[in-house]
């Protein structure tokens, strides 16, 4: 059975929203809107990526913590999973890389920066091969091809 939409299942919906409507309002300089906008981004990444390798949208997962693709129980080769990971934060430096050179050809912005900088550590951060973030998943998937 295909999904022509994504499901997303809301963790403490109350207190995600409290606390973004609480952060927006008291964001005067803006970059939590940018923040937001790259987190986004990373995500869109991954999902995108999951259309793309599945024909379907995934489930996805939205806390206040941030917004996670629900992956338990998903049969997935080594390589559809190093894509898969890989996407989110290739995502991020594209997006970091096509704003910088707007930029180059165009006029430099402090907004323009601080969407580069922002992308540039979201994307960045996430490769960082720790549990739970993406390079963690990467690292594992070259592991396991290096061991073959």
């Amino acid at each position: 059975m295909r999904r022509n939409r994504a499901k997303i299942r809301r963790k403490w919906p109350l207190a995600a929203l409290a606390a973004l409507t609480l952060l927006l309002a008291f964001d005067g300089s803006g970059v939590l809107r940018i923040g937001l906008g790259c987190a986004v981004l990373h995500e869109s990444g991954h999902a995108l990526t999951y259309r793309l390798l599945w024909g379907q949208w995934p489930e996805l997962e939205v806390s206040p913590f941030g917004i996670c693709l629900r992956l338990r129980g998903l049969p997935m080769t080594n390589t559809q999973e190093l894509i898969l990971a890989a996407a989110g934060p290739l995502a991020n430096l594209a997006a970091c890389a096509a704003v910088l050179l707007f930029m180059r050809c165009t006029a430099y912005t402090y907004g323009g920066y601080w969407f580069a900088c922002c992308n540039l550590l979201v994307g960045g951060s996430n490769l960082l091969p720790l549990p739970g973030l993406d390079g963690w998943h990467i690292a594992a998937c070259l592991l396991h091809f290096l061991q073959k």
